[in-house]
């Protein structure tokens, strides 16, 4: 066997995967900084077969029915298509020098020899790429802006009905004091909403979700023919909230359960199909009781309406809002806390900063409890969530006198702290982790 040259390696794994989806045929719609499209795996069971690429490293990963296990950079994404799956150690090799003639790219060895090109394939000439970074209105901006646009979507009856259920469980005053509020359903609702911001004066220029599109067959060089619209589809939104009370970002329920179920209302440059926009990011939501929330001023800071010393980290919008009432109704610290929640397990690295600011010594910790024990994982535990949940205990343990503890429960009785409170009545075990 020859052995593959170090240039010809990295020209294939520098292949960016969304332009191998096109050249295999296949439809990508582009979603804020992602890509929507069909699962490569065809040995999938879902009908719809979600897939979602990250524009700025080329990673994909299937989410259908919780994920079947494809994923990784286009090597990956060319086995899983031609083949059913990839193991790495054992298919690289091949898959490179394969998905190397289906590109068009010389194929060199090692020893110095070539492998002829096939003349009816064209050769890979990599787009030129320009990321462009649009920098977000200010968060004083973006909070008048989203204030008034919440205020003026519509709050459907179905949406209602699933924060007051039995999974949920919220009260008419906590829908009202966070701010949910439904996903225009038609265009027309849509532009009639964005349209009434621009007349009232809202600026809704480099606020993430607002865009600007290109009319159908319009000239990106003409002014009149671009129009602002919002971007997504989904349920309902989520305010995001920093630390001096501010809507600075809103969540987005998608209308899926086979992908991702929570998305960011965020928007993206896209070259003669969009302008005007920006990216959300994934700030962390800083949560208290909803009995505070109308007290909360914007540009307030969080310690004058709510005096507290102890923050606990958890993830997920919908957990941060539930637990924060649960945990002060059934005194589960004895003192006042504020809920720092990430969005996602590993996207917890503004967390320090805002202990920091706070000065905050005390902090407990709440994720899924699959992160320690999941019968359904071969491993039992969900790794990811695990590994993420180590590095931040790992993190803050080695800041200046921080106190650590650990929230846990039977993971038979319920996953998230948000279901221990609501299904079980119960109250979570307290662990202080040793430094």
């Amino acid at each position: 066997m020859k052995f593959l040259s170090e240039e010809t390696v990295n020209l294939v794994k520098a292949i960016p995967t969304d332009e191998l989806a096109e050249r295999l045929g296949m439809y990508l719609k582009r979603s804020g900084k992602y890509y929507n499209l069909c699962c490569p795996n065809p040995n999938h069971s879902d009908d719809l077969k979600p897939l979602t690429f990250i524009f700025q490293s080329g990673l994909f990963v299937c989410y259908g029915s919780g994920g079947c296990g494809a994923k990784g950079d286009a090597i990956a994404f060319y086995s899983w298509h031609k083949y059913g799956t990839y193991t790495a150690k054992t298919d690289f090799y091949y898959m490179v020098e394969e998905l190397a003639d289906f590109m068009g790219i010389q194929v060199r060895y090692k020893d110095g020899s070539v492998k002829e090109l096939d003349a009816s394939r064209p050769s890979y000439v990599p787009k030129e790429r320009t990321v462009v970074q649009i920098e977000p209105a200010s968060a004083d901006i973006c909070d008048r802006t989203y204030r008034r646009f919440l205020d003026l979507c519509p709050l459907y009856t179905d949406n209602f009905e699933e924060w007051t259920g039995p999974k949920r469980q919220y009260t008419k005053q906590q829908i009202a004091a966070i701010g949910f509020r439904s996903i225009p359903r038609s265009v027309e609702e849509a532009r009639s909403i964005v349209n009434t911001l621009i007349n009232e004066g809202y600026p809704i220029e480099r606020v993430p979700g607002f865009t600007q599109f290109l009319v159908k067959d319009g000239d990106p060089s003409n002014d009149q023919d671009w129009y602002w619209l919002i971007a997504g589809v989904g349920k309902y939104y989520i305010p995001v909230r920093d630390y001096f009370g501010r809507i600075v970002r809103l969540r987005l329920r998608s209308n899926f359960e086979n992908t991702k179920k929570y998305l960011w209302f965020s928007t993206e440059p896209i070259e003669n199909k969009s302008r005007g926009g920006a990216s959300s990011g994934a700030p962390v939501n800083v949560v208290i009781p909803s009995a505070y929330l109308s007290k909360w001023s914007p540009g307030t800071d969080l310690m004058k309406v709510y005096p507290f010393k102890k923050v606990l980290i958890i993830e997920g919008e919908h957990k941060a809002y539930i637990c924060a009432d649960k945990i002060r109704e059934l005194n589960v610290f004895g003192e006042p806390i504020a809920i720092l929640a990430v969005p996602g397990s590993g996207n917890y690295k503004e967390v320090i900063g805002i202990l920091k600011y706070w000065g905050i010594k005390d902090v407990a910790l709440a994720y899924d409890i699959d992160a320690f024990y999941d019968e359904k994982k071969a491993t039992k535990k969900n790794e990811y969530v695990n590994k993420h949940l180590i590095e931040l205990t790992q993190t803050l343990l080695e800041e200046d006198q921080m106190n650590c503890e650990l929230l846990t429960w039977n993971p038979r009785e319920a996953k998230g702290l948000d279901d221990l409170f609501l299904q079980s009545d119960k109250l979570p075990v307290v662990y202080k982790i040793p430094k």
